[in-house]
């Protein structure tokens, strides 16, 4: 005889208000939980609501920044072009007939495809006596290379 055991159906009532119960106690703590927790969840979020308005102020600044700058830049085209890229725009050469100036600009030219550096070549014509364009003076490297520059044959 193979005779089952069976709960009773109060039996049956009990386990399920036990698990009843269980739900109850489990889901109340996490209830009180999220209750305690709601203001600093509501905090939290007005503080990052308010962090962002900020940051969206400081990105309509940098944007107002950029369109006066760009203005600016518009307006101001060439000088800034001459500004920031002086190579580019080629001076006026200028040409001398004259033999002193002639005689200059072949001693630099000369001496600067040796290698000579400006102030080498400045102490080279005050040593040699030659005379500057005004005749006064002396001769000094950024003369020189003022002279180098203005010269675009040399």
């Amino acid at each position: 005889m193979n005779i089952s055991k069976k709960n009773p159906p109060y039996q049956n009532d009990r386990a399920d208000q036990k698990q009843e119960k269980k739900k109850e106690n489990t889901s109340l703590p996490l209830a009180r939980i999220l209750q305690e927790l709601t203001p600093s969840i509501e905090d939290y979020l007005k503080k990052l609501s308010d962090n962002q308005k900020k940051i969206i102020e400081a990105d309509l600044k940098i944007a107002e920044s950029v369109a006066r700058l760009t203005n600016h830049i518009i307006s101001e085209k060439q000088n800034i072009r001459l500004h920031f890229y002086p190579s580019t725009v080629r001076k006026k050469s200028k040409k001398s007939e004259d033999s002193h100036h002639q005689r200059i600009k072949k001693i630099i030219t000369r001496m600067r495809k040796k290698l000579k550096t400006y102030e080498e070549i400045a102490q080279f014509l005050e040593k040699e006596n030659i005379p500057t364009f005004t005749k006064q003076g002396r001769w000094h490297a950024q003369t020189v290379h003022r002279l180098f520059q203005d010269y675009p044959d040399i």
